[in-house]
């Protein structure tokens, strides 16, 4: 049976459970408000920010959340994936990110970047926000060019916001000595934990509501299995339940039950 198959059998508009939930459509779980609060604080008070958390656990959920929702004319965010590279390339990726012609040299893109940071917010009265992913995976060299890239007019003004976000690693790197400086501007950090069995529960039937199925399909035991099986992963949850969905429309069951997730994570 295929994807548009089992949707049909359980009358749903779209596959409940993919990374391209529209942000919108998201269910706030008070943990996901909370950490969301927290990154607007930073984004209202500037400076430096971490996220981390496991894993597929809504650290770029919560990056797009906080995206989306903030207002076009005061901020504009910028966002790099690329971590695993040397100082120079980190300044090129950079470079073009801005909109700036890559140099040869390091010193060079640093200053256009500084002066193209000060222009944003002197002409166009923006606000750059950079947010870096995997950044468990910058070299230390890139992390502290990180803080010397933040300071502007003698470290009197926060020109740039930067955030941050990888995994649990990363609260352990920014311990070395040589980060010292880093660690030391920065100004809120967010751990993203998994999610309760609650909130578990809320978000596969929130979910399956936005989808077009108003009646209950997740048995009660299900969703405790799905959620013991995921470890409360937001991602894995999603992985599991999309699975189940369709091993119970294969079995003709309008409901999916504990036996359907238990064939899922046992394969």
């Amino acid at each position: 049976m295929k994807s548009r198959e089992m949707l049909s059998y359980f009358g749903l508009s779209e596959v409940p459970f993919s990374k391209e939930i529209a942000t919108d459509a998201l269910l706030l779980l008070p943990s996901v408000k909370n950490n969301l609060a927290a990154a607007r604080l930073l984004v209202e008070t500037r400076g430096i920010g971490v996220i981390t958390g496991k894993a597929g656990s809504g650290k770029s959920c919560l990056l797009r959340l906080l995206a989306d929702g903030l207002p076009p004319g005061l901020y504009r965010t910028f966002y790099l994936g690329h971590s695993s590279v040397g100082v120079v390339e980190f300044y090129t990726h950079l470079s073009a990110l801005f909109g700036l012609e890559p140099r040869m040299r390091r010193a060079a893109m640093f200053r256009e970047l500084q002066q193209h940071i000060l222009t944003l917010a002197a002409a166009s009265h923006l606000h750059p926000i950079l947010f870096l992913d995997e950044a468990h995976l910058l070299s230390n060299d890139i992390l502290t060019e990180i803080r010397l890239l933040t300071n502007f007019h003698l470290d009197s003004l926060n020109a740039l916001t930067v955030i941050l976000c990888g995994n649990e690693t990363l609260t352990r790197r920014l311990g070395l000595s040589i980060l010292e400086s880093l660690a030391s501007s920065i100004t809120i950090t967010i751990s993203v934990d998994t999610l309760s069995l609650e909130e578990t529960m809320s978000y596969i039937e929130s979910r399956m509501s936005a989808c077009g199925q108003k009646a209950p399909v997740f048995t009660s035991n299900a969703m405790t299995l799905i959620h013991q099986a995921s470890g409360g992963i937001l991602r894995t949850i999603g992985t599991i339940a999309n699975a189940a969905l369709l091993k119970a429309s294969l079995a003709s069951s309008k409901q999916v039950e504990a036996e359907h997730v238990q064939s899922v994570i046992q394969r």
